[in-house]
């Protein structure tokens, strides 16, 4: 899918080059956690979509060796996370790895789900988008979904060596999907006390299981957003995102299956309604510092699991309790 120029200005560095770029929210709670999922914003349909999709550099993940990512394209890319907010990585997964989770993911879902399959799974933002908390099982376990070489590099080199996994999440919006308010997954660390901005603290990996299009959904997002400082009066109950980005460029994302997308968990975005006649399903990954100690209590590693795990992984998901029993595969 080739990358189409957007009508409204995306992030503007050079990673590499190919195909595009999308994410959705990862609802991170806890204590620096913004009131995304509450409710509390309104007016989504006040807010218009671009039909621009991202038109930003991308990484490809077939052309590089992710242990061992060349200082020139590491220092392109880690410059795209800063500037933009975001990072595609095209090509990180093969046609038959997708459709593999895909495959696992649907039965899930289902079986989450039961007979109403457009119910919510819990309380979000938008009618028929929906939130899934994710078994470390495979293929969802699998190290390439979460430790892919590429995406480790990176990851080390923006949250620190000892960055660790919080939170296992996934997004599916339902045709007739309606849109999201515009909202962040975490607000800044010091909120409105800080008047610059600090580096990452956080970032969500997000794996698109199908192909993501304006059609069928692609997320909205304002890219360079994770880097707006906010005052006292833009917090709180009151703060409505979706009327601030109003005076903001945001651009449609729209990325095939087989790609991946580094996301600041501060950027602006929204879901948006999928048009298309079939559901739009991702996997959302956080990571986060090492010394943030929030985890989601829904994080837990079956023992059989971390058994097949290699060390570099296990140390990613040390702050996850090891459950005992043996779990099947979704």
């Amino acid at each position: 899918m080739a990358v189409h120029t957007s009508a409204t200005g995306a992030a503007a560095t050079d990673v590499a080059n190919t195909d595009a770029a999308n994410t959705d929210a990862a609802n991170t709670d806890a204590a620096n956690t913004d009131v995304a999922e509450t409710g509390e914003n309104s007016g989504p349909e006040t807010l218009a979509a671009t039909d621009g999709a991202f038109d930003g550099p991308v990484l490809d993940a077939a052309r590089v060796d992710g242990a061992n990512l060349d200082a020139d394209t590491l220092t392109r890319a880690l410059r795209t996370l800063r500037d933009a907010g975001m990072l595609v990585i095209a090509h990180a997964y093969s046609a038959e790895q997708v459709e593999r989770l895909r495959r696992s993911y649907d039965a899930l879902l289902r079986r989450e789900l039961g007979a109403e399959e457009t119910a919510r799974v819990q309380p979000t933002d938008g009618a028929r988008h929906v939130q899934m908390q994710m078994p470390l099982v495979p293929p969802f376990s699998d190290v390439e979904t979460v430790a892919h070489p590429v995406v480790v590099r990176i990851l080390a080199a923006v949250l620190g060596e000892s960055f660790h996994c919080c939170y296992y999440n996934s997004n599916t919006a339902f045709p007739g999907s309606t849109h999201q308010r515009v909202h962040r997954d975490t607000n800044p660390v010091f909120a409105s006390e800080q008047s610059v901005p600090t580096p990452t603290t956080g970032l969500v990996v997000n794996i698109p299981l199908c192909d993501f299009t304006v059609e069928n959904g692609a997320t909205e997002v304002w890219p360079g957003s994770h880097l707006i400082v906010d005052t006292a009066g833009d917090t709180g109950p009151g703060a409505d995102l979706t009327t601030r980005a109003q005076a903001l460029a945001s651009t449609r994302v729209d990325v095939p299956a087989g790609s991946v997308v580094l996301r600041d968990l501060r950027l602006w975005h929204r879901g948006v309604p999928n048009h298309s006649d079939a559901a739009r399903s991702m996997l959302a990954v956080v990571y986060q510092r090492g010394w943030l100690a929030w985890r989601a209590p829904s994080l837990r590693v079956p023992a059989a699991t971390w058994q097949t795990w290699p060390d570099h992984v296990r140390s990613i998901f040390a702050a996850a309790p090891v459950e005992r029993g043996d779990p099947t595969e979704a």
